[in-house]
């Protein structure tokens, strides 16, 4: 039962009310915007004139209590009245309704009113057509705050500057659902002019007269309504390119501006003409731009925003383009039908202020008394041509390596435009997102995609590219403005795309101590425009698809994820061998266009297969800057004219030298200067890893044959001192591959979740510089065996590595190479096959290797050939192979400290500081002849000549004693042997022992089975850091 209510006058200044507060207050729980509800109130059939229909009006709400409801309670109100709350509205505003104060009503609420597109509407006396002619801007922007619904017959009050009253009735409302209808941004609202009696002859006597265009009426967002000599018929098309149709536009006058419509179109447009076949006729039509939505910033502009004509201008048939005083462009064109255009759309040329993808309204110029205008100009029909592919951008026609990612993106657009097409209203944006490193082609790619489908005949859509990350910085409530914004004119121009690049800068994810409220209120705005789970109310997106582009999902806010925004997610990655040849290709085969006297070298021409396979890791931008690099080389050695430009394969390979590809420049990689002939024995363990990281790269095709997994990841286990660490240094140099070191407790961090995201951003920065090694030293240190750990921190560590091992992630072209000790400790889930597939064990040297690696060590410094290295490694039983490196080196320090003690045999004379001989001199000329000099300056000048004399000297003495260079000192077996008395083994024979019964165990023994508590049978605790 509707609730009923008396009406109470309060000056609002708007055709809204005030609800009383026991409805208030459930919608407000309920969270209904006043925008979209409507209210139905009628006045109560014992209160309405006999013979009279019951009143009944629609209004809108302004989404306040009504501050008088509470009259009910009055102690001096009659017993009849007291129960009744009241409802607030304006008096003027009652008094045009035909209600008054005190007047009993019932409420009803009325939630699924149509939208409606357009409204006509009609003032009520001349004055106030005169008080919207003066204020049309103001009444255009404040519109929407003071009428929410519209009622075919009903009154609407405008209030002009908060002071004046404008009384409109509205007239029609399309579409014609019902009575009554919604008013959103997206109504057109016409206001039909309503001219003085004197004024309103004259006009009529100068259009019958001139047959020339009255002057158009106020429009408040893009007016529909023409004066009497106008049809009633008119269309909303969209102006499309004369290229995507293959249309070539014939030449005009200047004066005949022609145009082309769809058979369709026109025959509505033009119901009593029949299309002349013979030859070309055209029909003078009115075409009127609506204004797309204005953009809010006007210091930094949409990227992809024109500048757009004046709204205030007219533009009339023999009148100038300076007239003041209108508020719309209006040209009158000449129409003819063309196979080729579609529905919904027109082709012209540029034309006053009308461009390509404006929006026009069309209606048919057809003057009083008589049937239209007909011209016959004899020009050619149109001539159809293939699209032209001229106007593609670079990206569309080079791209190679991702069509799979280009046929995703179109096949999703195309789904969703198909869908939108089978529903009237769509709440929630069809979002695609696209992921990928930097230089990877996001952009190129989205921007490939809307080219094509604005280019296919079935979509035809227009393109909105933002670059966000241009607005990171700009304040909240500018971001707001332009969010919606482009949301707008994206649905204004639909079907249309939407590109936001770089999303991640705007709505990126919360940083650890920093203000995170900010990107959170943008990201809530941003999921009230675009997420299909946001209310009811969200704009209607029918037609409008969104692209974004981001580093990858973990980078945006994690509201998006949430909210479902995107429905698709594709992930750009690093093209592979094949991807990169052909992306070479195309690049050198553009390059060659561009500078058409450079040619590739016929002699040597250009293996691509083998620049791609030098190029491993590469993206496509780094390709580009390659290739650029390489041409640089060709136009350096050709500069002076002696040699041709020609590019060869030799040009590549100095472009590489010093270039460091995208994905690499912000990782810390390892080189090292160890080779596998400065390691010494561990002959099996060498083998082992040149067969798994080495092969695999050097001999990519031959693999990349094989139905077997190939291992990616392997153990180094054995005693201290035996290699594992050596072993890995050589691996980053020989292998060609990337190599990236990690110790132990550098990934520990006690804060939760801060280990495990330094686990996903070391295998993050290993994926982007792949192939590449991940080198764990003292990797006991980081898995230990779950439950060991009273923190818990390594625990969590170790379920962040099992996943991206070989979890839900996995590895691609990436090896883990760990190295321990004590693989006992190590968690036995990281030791089954398809995480640390192989484990190589590294021993105590024996009699072979031993000699093995002392001449490894021996090739580094100077050695006797007296020395028996045999007999060497026979006196070291029980030394590691760095007690051997050691051995070595400090015999060579014992070498350099005998050179130092034999330093006075040195041949040659040697002028002693403490040589007191005096030298005779004699002082000639000068004025030094008289000047007494003192005992200081004296022995000073002694020195100088003591050794201006020895020098002499050794001079003279130099043919006597020709020196052969300077003698070189060996390491002897007497060093060797003086080194041995003071060495012993690092590893004693007690701990040499325990560790190989430990490593016996751990061959033999191994089970996943977790070692019982330290008390027996009792039930281990755990603490975690909160």
């Amino acid at each position: 039962m509707p609730r009923r209510a008396r009406i109470h006058c309060v000056s609002l200044k708007s055709s809204l009310v005030n609800l009383p507060i026991s409805i208030y207050g459930p919608l407000v729980e309920q969270g209904v915007r006043p925008q979209h509800l409507a209210v139905h109130l009628t006045l109560v059939p014992e209160q309405t004139v006999k013979g009279n229909e019951t009143t009944q009006v629609y209004v809108g709400w302004t989404g306040m209590a009504s501050a008088s409801s509470l009259a009910q309670f009055n102690s001096s109100s009659s017993s009849s009245e007291r129960g009744y709350e009241t409802i607030e509205i304006d008096p003027q505003y009652a008094l045009g309704l035909g209600l008054k104060q005190n007047d009993l009503v019932e409420i009803g609420l009325v939630h699924d009113l149509p939208l409606a597109t357009s409204v006509a509407t009609e003032p009520l006396t001349a004055d106030d057509w005169e008080i919207i002619d003066i204020h049309a801007s103001h009444v255009e922007s404040t519109l929407l705050s003071q009428v929410r619904v519209a009622h075919v017959g009903q009154e609407i009050d405008v209030w002009v500057l908060g002071r004046t009253r404008v009384r409109l009735r509205v007239v029609s409302i399309q579409p014609e659902k019902g009575k009554a209808s919604l008013l959103t941004t997206n109504t057109e609202v016409s206001i039909a002019p309503k001219l003085h009696a004197s004024a309103a002859s004259a006009k009529k006597r100068q259009v019958n007269g001139s047959n020339t265009l009255p002057p158009p009426d106020s429009s408040l967002a893009a007016s529909n309504s023409q004066p009497q000599s106008h049809p009633q018929t008119h269309l909303r098309l969209r102006v499309l390119p004369p290229r995507l149709l293959g249309l070539c536009m014939p030449e005009h006058n200047g004066l005949q501006v022609l145009a082309y419509v769809s058979s369709t179109t026109f025959a509505s447009l033009h119901p009593s003409s029949a299309i002349d076949q013979e030859e070309t006729a055209y029909h003078k039509t009115l075409f009127k731009l609506l204004p797309p939505p204005l953009d809010p910033s006007e210091t930094s502009p949409t990227p992809s925003s024109p500048p757009q004509p004046p709204p205030t201008r007219v533009l009339q048939s023999g009148s100038s383009s300076n007239d003041a005083g209108a508020s719309e462009l209006i040209e009158e064109l000449y129409v003819r039908p063309h196979p080729n255009v579609p529905d919904g759309h027109v082709v012209c040329c540029p034309v006053g202020g009308i461009t390509e993808w404006d929006v026009v309204r069309v209606s048919s110029c057809l003057p009083e008394g008589n049937g239209g205008e007909l011209i016959r100009i004899r020009v050619p029909v149109p001539a159809t041509q293939p699209p032209a592919t001229t106007e593609l951008p670079r990206s569309t026609k080079f791209l190679a390596g991702v069509e799979h990612v280009l046929a995703q993106c179109s096949q999703f657009c195309v789904r969703r435009f198909a869908m939108h097409g089978s529903v009237n209203v769509v709440h929630g944006i069809s979002g695609l997102l696209v992921t990928g490193r930097s230089g990877a082609g996001k952009t190129s790619i989205v921007q490939a995609v809307a080219k094509e489908l604005q280019m296919d005949p079935r979509t035809l859509t227009y393109t909105l590219y933002v670059d966000v990350s241009r607005y990171a910085t700009q304040p909240v409530h500018t971001v707001k403005a332009l969010l919606y914004h482009w949301f707008k004119k994206a649905a204004w121009h639909r079907p249309s795309i939407l590109i936001l690049d770089n999303l991640e800068k705007l709505i990126g994810v919360e940083v650890e101590h920093a203000d995170s409220f900010r990107t959170r209120h943008i990201t809530e705005i941003f999921l009230s425009l675009y997420s299909s789970s946001a209310r009811s109310a969200a704009p209607n997106s029918r037609g409008v698809v969104l692209f974004a582009t981001a580093a990858s999902t973990a980078a945006l806010h994690p509201l998006i994820s949430r909210a479902h925004v995107f429905e698709e997610v594709v992930s750009v990655k690093a093209p592979d061998k094949n991807a990169r040849k052909e992306i070479l290709a195309r690049i050198v085969h553009e390059r060659m266009g561009v500078a058409r006297e450079m040619q590739i070298d016929p002699d040597a021409p250009l293996n691509y297969a083998q620049i791609a396979t030098q190029t491993e890791g590469y993206s496509a931008t780094d390709l580009q800057d390659l290739v650029a690099r390489a041409v640089h080389q060709v136009a350096v050695r050709s500069a002076d004219g002696s040699k041709p430009p020609l590019l060869a394969s030799t040009d590549f390979d100095a472009a590489q030298v010093d270039f460091v590809p995208l994905s690499l420049r912000d990782v810390k990689l390892q080189k090292s200067e160890v080779s596998w002939s400065d390691i010494g024995g561990l002959t099996e363990t060498r083998r082992v890893l040149r067969e798994t990281l080495e092969w695999p790269t050097k001999y990519g095709p031959i693999f990349a044959q094989s139905p077997l997994r190939l291992r990616s990841g392997l153990l180094l286990y054995g005693f201290p001192g035996c290699g594992k660490t050596l072993l890995a240094s050589a691996v980053a140099k020989e292998c060609g591959l990337n190599f990236i070191s990690v110790k132990g407790p550098e990934i520990l961090n006690k804060y939760i979740g801060a280990s495990e995201q330094s686990v996903r951003d070391l295998f993050e920065r290993a994926t982007a510089a792949k192939p590449c090694v991940l080198f764990f030293d003292e990797f006991d240190s980081i898995a230990p065996k779950r439950g060991h750990d009273s923190t818990g921190v390594t625990d969590r560590v170790v379920n962040q590595m099992l996943t991206q091992m070989d979890g839900a992630e996995g590895l691609d072209g990436v090896y883990v190479l760990a190295a321990t000790s004590r693989p006992d400790l190590i968690d036995s889930a990281l030791l089954r096959p398809g995480r640390l597939d192989k484990s190589l064990f590294c021993d105590m040297p024996n009699l072979e290797d031993r000699k093995d690696i002392l001449q490894a060590v021996a090739r580094k410094v100077v050695v006797s050939p007296s020395v028996d290295i045999e007999e060497i490694a026979a006196s070291t039983e029980g030394y590691s192979g760095a007690d051997l490196q050691a051995l070595m080196y400090n015999a060579h320090l014992e070498v350099v400290h005998s050179s130092i003690a034999n330093k006075h045999v040195d041949d040659g004379p040697v002028t002693r500081d403490d040589d007191e001989t005096p030298v005779q001199f004699t002082v000639i000329g000068g004025s030094s002849q008289t000047k007494v000099i003192s005992k200081a300056d004296e022995m000073a000048l002694q020195r100088r000549l003591r050794q201006i004399k020895s020098v002499a000297q050794a001079k003279m003495e130099q043919p006597k004693n020709v020196s052969t260079g300077p003698k070189t000192h060996e390491i002897t077996s007497a060093h060797i042997s003086s080194v041995l008395k003071t060495m012993r083994p690092s590893v004693s024979a007690q701990e040499r022992g325990r560790l190989d019964r430990i490593y016996r165990a751990f061959v033999s023994d191994r089970s996943g089975e977790l070692e019982v508590p330290p008390e027996a049978g009792g039930v281990g605790n755990r603490v975690s850091l909160m």
